[in-house]
């Protein structure tokens, strides 16, 4: 489930946008000032922000991706009411941008999302000790060697990379890739999903996915 961080001062335009991104099965937080958005970067981990330019506060919208952009690549999507050309140059002058104007079609928000995340998505690549992961292809890669992994493989092995060295629960896991809260009724399928990847990575022994009771799943690079 893609994460999307809202940062909008219009109470109503910002929880009725919340909702409808909540209905397209997106994992939503709203924030109504920007204030916090440096937090909620590192402790929601968005996959996109959608961030509003005209914020009733000291820093705009782009003060703010400035900070952004100091630690993430997180794609960021620019909203205003004005029309100025002077916002719309500043937007596209960073990278992984977009931008739309107020008042906008729900739909048109939507297909800038999808467009930016599918972007995102063909950039992403991990280095995994030897090995070369890449989530679109649904390929890693050792020496000459190639091996293609199926959807779900892919899809934890992503979720173990962006978080490496740290343990990820089974719960979070089967909830980010399958969508199920009861980690129970996909058990059966993570464990296998987790045998096949040790099964690939043993090749270099400084790759390690390690099981802990209690805690979950982690990837360690030794």
């Amino acid at each position: 489930m893609k994460k999307i961080l809202i940062v909008e001062d219009d109470l109503n335009l910002g929880t009725t946008l919340a909702g409808v991104l909540e209905s397209q099965s997106y994992k939503v937080h709203y924030l109504s000032s920007g204030k916090t958005v440096m937090n909620e970067l590192k402790t929601f981990e968005p996959d996109i922000i959608i961030l509003d330019i005209m914020l009733n506060e000291e820093q705009d919208g782009f003060d703010i991706s400035k900070q952004i952009r100091s630690i993430s690549k997180t794609p960021v999507l620019f909203t205003t009411s004005r029309d100025g050309n002077d916002d719309f140059i500043n937007g596209f002058s960073m990278d992984n941008t977009d931008y739309v104007r107020k008042p906008y079609k729900v739909m048109e928000v939507l297909k800038r999302i999808e467009k930016l995340l599918e972007i995102q998505t063909k950039k992403e690549s991990f280095t995994i000790g030897h090995f070369s992961f890449f989530p679109c292809e649904q390929s890693l890669k050792y020496d000459c060697g190639n091996i293609n992994l199926n959807n779900y493989e892919s899809a934890v092995l992503s979720l173990l990379c962006k978080n490496t060295g740290n343990f990820i629960s089974k719960k979070t896991i089967t909830e980010v890739v399958w969508n199920e809260t009861d980690p129970k009724l996909k058990e059966g399928s993570l464990n296998n999903i987790l045998t096949n990847l040790r099964k690939h990575l043993k090749k270099d022994n400084s790759v390690l996915l390690e099981t802990r009771m209690g805690l979950g799943i982690s990837l360690i690079l030794k």
